[in-house]
């Protein structure tokens, strides 16, 4: 029995001895950068925004990380070109800003909201409208490069995982700008230019539209982040430069919405 006493009190020793070697004496505070946290879609929920994001190992859509928590603060682009584009049709002016904190680039999406926008098959195709990018934040409109959580806020909504319309707000996510959607069959930049001409067709006062028919170009403003409902993606309006793609009035309404939730998805 003694010496039994003497093994378990001898063992006990060396665990809090090797315990101490490896802690240095001390409790050790879990760092943030070892806690568990989403980074991917499969693996980030819709309500749960890290203080911190992780950096993700691949340039894939599927991994990188969603949730990235801005500061509520903007940087707004100082335009590449202030030219008037569009042959005819109400000037609009806008401006673009970049949320603070969510590690994209704002000159980056300043260029790719121009280049969407000036395109021939974007909302100039039809004669109706021009536009023009501005310097600070006095314009017609805003496109906001937004984290979630200021989605929601910019929106008065609290869904957080799709872009949204508000007034004069036109916002993107970056959850969707950074992944896009699985069910989306073009490209991630095709996507980024369904989102922006999407969101900025509702700044021009066009509805919601759904997919005329099964193997159809979907209209630019059904709501193609839910899904495609059979009808291919399309990023534009006037995809030919010439036509406008229409569909039926309605919506999609996704599964985290109430029937009556009619801000813009």
């Amino acid at each position: 029995m003694l010496l039994a006493i003497l093994l378990l009190m001898a063992g006990t020793g060396a665990f809090f001895a090797l315990g101490a070697a490896v802690t240095g004496g001390q409790p050790q505070a879990m760092d943030e950068d070892d806690r568990a946290a989403p980074t991917s879609v499969e693996a980030a929920p819709e309500d749960i925004v890290p203080s911190t994001p992780t950096a993700s190992p691949s340039p894939e859509p599927a991994t990188v990380p969603l949730y990235f928590s801005g500061t509520g603060t903007w940087t707004y682009a100082e335009p590449a070109d202030t030219e008037v584009f569009g042959d005819a049709g109400t000037l609009l002016t806008y401006n673009v800003a970049v949320e603070n904190g969510i590690e994209l680039d704002v000159a980056e999406f300043s260029d790719f909201v121009h280049a969407t926008l000036a395109d021939p098959r974007s909302w100039t195709a039809g004669g109706a409208w021009r536009f023009q990018q501005v310097a600070g934040s006095d314009a017609d409109f805003t496109v906001y490069l937004a984290s979630p959580e200021q989605r929601a806020y910019l929106c008065g909504s609290q869904n957080t995982t799709v872009s949204c319309r508000n007034g004069d707000n036109v916002v993107i996510n970056s959850a969707r700008w950074i992944a896009g959607v699985e069910h989306w069959d073009g490209t991630l930049d095709s996507y980024r230019q369904y989102a922006v001409n999407h969101e900025v067709g509702h700044r021009l006062g066009h509805g919601h539209e759904v997919c005329p028919a099964e193997g159809e170009p979907s209209p630019v403003m059904a709501q193609q982040t839910y899904q495609l409902a059979g009808c291919t993606g399309n990023a534009w309006p006037y995809p030919d430069g010439e036509t406008y793609v229409s569909g039926p009035v309605g919506d999609y309404n996704g599964p985290d919405l109430p029937p009556d939730d009619f801000v813009d998805r």
